[in-house]
């Protein structure tokens, strides 16, 4: 595969548009057709279907796909060695993480490790517990955060952080008063919950299954702010770590309470890496970063 063509498939996968291809590359989409049409004479077999949004992968143009992601990720990885040389003057962090992480510790570690590294750039992805799981098992990003994932064998936890779920309310809500509560207490109570790609929902399940127990679920959600937002309209109350709703337990419109059960009492978030593939300078460096936030903040 040529350079030019790498460079003009590889952008035509990232915008699923010839013309937007073209116009990030400030190149005529007739000369990115011609690339790839070259490609997929080479290689015998049509990469792309058209259609009138875009484009689309078709089989042969994923396993090229797949490649070329392989060699970026290759690419970075030198590109991070360089840099360290450099004392990381500059590099990139990609991390995959659980929406709850937003909610205060991800963007204030990104800011502490920003003042002594100021050339270093970030991409932070938001996905569910399982989708983070993938994408650090296929290599797509440098660090995974999740929050009670299923082992997968190509993933390494390196770090957990105990945050135990809590039921979280408005501090009207008729329960805010209690210092505990049961799954019992809650059972009669409507709850929003995130959907089952969530490891929240996960311990969830796990928690009302082992005590026989069924909740009025009135919201389910692919959003853990939809599920703040529930609980602050006092619609509900739903369950969420501490580290989730930081902001709200500072301004004193959430409240968050001690529920007794095993499950929900010993969660814990996960930060994972590839299990084959050594992190970079960049990375790692992060990673200290965030222990140092762990223990400013005494979640461990």
């Amino acid at each position: 595969m040529n350079e030019i063509a790498y460079v003009y498939f590889a952008e035509v996968i990232r915008l699923g548009s010839i013309r937007q291809a073209a116009e990030a590359l400030h190149v005529s989409a007739s000369s990115i057709s011609r690339q790839i049409a070259r490609l997929e004479y080479e290689f015998g077999a049509p990469l792309l279907t058209r259609h009138p949004q875009g484009v689309k992968l078709a089989p042969a143009g994923e396993i090229v796909g797949q490649f070329i992601r392989g060699r970026t990720r290759e690419w970075q990885r030198l590109k991070a060695a360089i840099d360290a040389l450099k004392r990381l003057e500059s590099g990139h962090v990609t991390v995959f993480t659980v929406e709850g992480m937003l909610g205060g510790f991800l963007p204030r570690v990104i800011s502490e490790f920003a003042e002594g590294h100021p050339g270093i750039t970030y991409e932070v992805v938001v996905r569910g517990t399982d989708d983070v799981m993938i994408a650090v098992a296929e290599d797509k990003c440098d660090i995974g955060i999740s929050f009670h994932p299923y082992p997968r064998p190509s993933v390494r936890t390196v770090r957990e952080i105990h945050q135990p779920l809590l039921a979280v309310m408005a501090p009207h809500h008729p329960l805010a008063g209690r210092e505990k509560l049961s799954l019992a207490d809650i059972a009669g109570v409507p709850v929003g919950l995130p959907d089952r790609s969530f490891g929240i929902r996960h311990l969830v399940d796990q928690a009302v299954k082992g005590e026989q127990v069924e909740l009025s679920v009135r919201l389910e959600t692919n959003s853990i702010d939809m599920t703040r937002q529930f609980a602050l309209y006092g619609m509900g109350l739903t369950f969420l770590p501490a580290f989730s709703f930081e902001r709200e337990i500072a301004a004193g419109t959430l409240v968050g309470v001690e529920v007794e059960n095993e499950a929900l009492a010993s969660a814990r978030a996960h930060v994972c890496v590839h299990g084959e593939i050594e992190p970079t300078l960049a990375a790692q460096r992060f990673l200290y970063a965030m222990d140092a936030r762990i223990r400013a903040m005494s979640l461990k």
